[in-house]
């Protein structure tokens, strides 16, 4: 008997998330003289058996602290907060509360240089016994954890802190007491009494009111903040902030939510976090609390390399990453995740030859993702022997397969997409064969233009020999929905013409960005003409400023136009144009310059400075990754492969 009770005492003393029991004491002795705190709080479950659970949390909080850090002088942080709690305010327009931002964090500038210190050094017995208790609480007799296992408790709802450098403050009690009025009331219906779908929902509304705006703090020199009352306080927010925030808010009522993240878009040049609440059938469910509820669609056309879920428990294969190299991308630097894209999407394992030059630079290699300037590492495989296999790749991707070192990543083999179908295509320039590139776009065609695509549809190129067009030949009616700049087909012109306008379709207002005139093929211009514009900005002159981010609006829906007298019958040669857009269509007078990657580096085609809306390269490479770039204006720019004479963006 006595046996059997010791069986299942160590067995329970080790059976949370499967640990080797060899970390407990590792933990305990990287405490240092903090070790007498951590035993305390072990003396104090272990003395009552129906604290057994939270025993084992203990252990399993204690085994992961390595590795978690804090602040090592909070106080002077609080300062920080404290101002920004009194200064920013929803009252506010975003100029103030930027131009206050800006202002406090020169202040606090030296805050950057804070020092930290391992949480294992300093927590206290009281603030784990706290912590602890109060995740019971309401796990056990809370309204919507019920249905979770005890493994998923400690996940979901046990950690003394949400993410790194968060402070060890009362954010539980804080939590709890925040927007009580709408979840207090779900009680009073039976099928919503116990729902943790319903709870994240009506949290996460009240959430999306209490934060008005999504604003990073993008231009803003500004220390991260991730104290959560003051988080709540603040009127705007990234959405890191609005993950942290919402897990934080949840968990203290004990709606089990964690939070995810991809390191780096496949598609366009940023990374991006959420949450995600455990439901009561056992199933994740998406939520931005910033922006969209679980159970609704959140960002379901970007393309995704990796996924990954922040834990509290360490994950051990990055542990040994960063004990096995020097230097590791900076993602790789936080060991508190784990893969979890398989759960998002189909995946491929991508098995890659290390060629022999690269074999004993390092122990890993990376696979990595364009960020517009830069590849950034996403994923990791340990080399063994020649080869490194990647898990659970996200498909319709291209990446590059590199290492990382002193000077950051080093590419080794060739780009490379891994196709719907799983397949992976090598993207290895051929100097044999060669063919003629037409570039259009320097970015992709995102959603903003999708959405003001039909401004143009149906719209008229006209000439005309008198002011009042009574006499007008209509050239080209565009036929289609319309995103990206073209040239008007002159095929049906005869004759000379002073007077040469573009038309708008019925009931859009005039909206074109661009329209350029040719005679002889070289750009011509005469006096506006046209309607007046509906602002200042939008007004006819616009259209012909050579800058593809104005455009001209009228203030009437019908009979809008915009076009150039002359002076005297002329003949044009061509006409181009730009649609209302993003800028990011090839605009004459920029200098452009088209590159290539081929042996671990990018080619360069030559800049260019034109005078059409196309770029036109002849004996390019085929097979080859290409990249477009605007030397003159913007920063989106994105790499593309060409196929069928089409750029396919990437």
């Amino acid at each position: 008997m006595k046996t059997s009770k010791y069986i299942c005492f160590f067995l329970l003393l080790f059976s949370c998330q499967g640990k080797s029991p060899d970390y407990l004491e590792q933990a305990l002795r990287l405490a240092g003289n903090n070790r007498s705190e951590l035993e305390k709080v072990l003396r104090h479950y272990s003395s009552n058996q129906n604290d057994s659970l939270k025993y084992r949390s203990t252990i399993f909080l204690i085994e992961n602290l390595p590795e978690h850090y804090s602040y090592k002088f909070p106080e002077h942080l609080d300062l920080y907060y404290n101002e920004i709690d009194t200064a920013v305010s929803a009252d506010f327009d975003n100029e103030t509360n930027r131009n206050t931002m800006e202002r406090i964090s020169r202040k606090y500038e030296i805050l950057e240089k804070l020092e930290t210190i391992p949480d294992i050094q300093i927590i206290t017995a009281d603030y784990l016994i706290d912590n602890i208790d109060r995740a019971f609480d309401v796990w056990q007799n809370g309204e919507w954890a019920t249905h979770i296992s005890f493994d998923d408790f400690c996940e979901y709802i046990l950690p003394y802190k949400g993410a790194e450098l968060q402070p060890l403050d009362n954010w539980r009690e804080y939590g709890k007491e925040m927007l009580t009025g709408e979840i207090d009331r779900l009680h009073y219906c039976d099928l919503y009494k116990n729902s943790a779908y319903r709870a994240a929902t009506t949290v996460s509304k009240e959430i999306i009111k209490l934060n008005r705006q999504y604003l990073p703090f993008g231009g803003i020199h500004a220390m991260p903040v991730m104290r959560v009352s003051s988080l709540a306080k603040l009127p705007f927010g990234s959405c890191g902030d609005y993950a942290l925030l919402a897990m934080a808010v949840m968990r203290s009522k004990g709606i089990p939510v964690v939070k995810d993240f991809t390191p780096q878009w496949a598609f366009q040049p940023q990374a991006h976090a959420w949450n995600v609440v455990l439901n009561n059938r056992g199933k994740n469910m998406i939520f931005s609390a910033g922006s969209s509820n679980p159970g609704e669609v959140h960002i379901p056309d970007e393309k995704m390399a990796k996924v990954f879920r922040h834990t509290y428990a360490i994950n051990r294969e990055i542990l040994e990453l960063q004990r096995a190299e020097k230097y590791i991308p900076s993602v790789y630097k936080n060991p508190f995740f784990k893969d979890i894209t398989d759960e998002y999407m189909q995946t491929t394992d991508v098995v890659l030859e290390i060629p022999k030059e690269f074999r004993e630079k390092s122990k890993y290699a990376y696979l990595a993702v364009f960020n517009n300037v830069d590849w950034i590492p996403v994923h990791f495989g340990k080399i063994n022997g020649n080869k490194v296999i990647f898990k659970k790749m996200g498909k319709n991707c291209m990446y590059m397969p590199v290492l990382f070192g002193e000077r950051g990543v080093e590419p080794f083999a060739a780009p490379f997409y891994i196709t719907v179908k799983g397949e992976i295509k090598h993207c290895q320039a051929d100097h044999n064969n060669l063919q003629t590139i037409i570039v259009r776009r320097k970015y992709f065609v995102g959603s903003h233009t999708y959405d003001v695509g039909e401004r143009m549809q149906y719209g008229k190129f006209q000439a005309a020999n008198k002011a009042d067009f009574s006499d007008s030949l209509t050239i080209f009616t565009i036929p289609i929905f319309t995103v990206q700049s073209a040239e008007v087909p002159m095929d049906t012109v005869k004759g000379k013409y002073r007077y040469w306008r573009y038309c708008s379709p019925y009931w859009q207002f005039g909206n074109v960005a661009e329209i350029y005139f040719y005679h002889d093929g070289q750009p011509i211009r005469g006096e506006i003409i046209g309607t007046e514009g509906s602002k200042d900005i939008n007004r006819k002159e616009v259209a012909f400023d050579g800058d593809p981010l104005t455009l001209f609006d009228s203030p009437q829906p019908n009979g809008s136009w915009v076009g150039m007298d002359f002076g005297k019958p002329i003949n044009i040669s061509s006409i181009s144009y730009i649609p209302r857009g993003d800028g990011n269509d090839i605009t004459p007078g920029d200098l452009h310059e088209l590159l290539y990657w081929d042996k671990h580096q990018w080619i360069s085609l030559g800049k260019r400075k034109v005078d059409n809306v196309k770029l036109i390269y002849e004996n390019v490479p085929t097979n080859a990754l290409f990249w477009i770039r605007n030397h003159s204006r913007g920063r989106d720019e994105r790499i593309f492969t060409y196929e069928n004479e089409q750029q396919v963006w990437w």
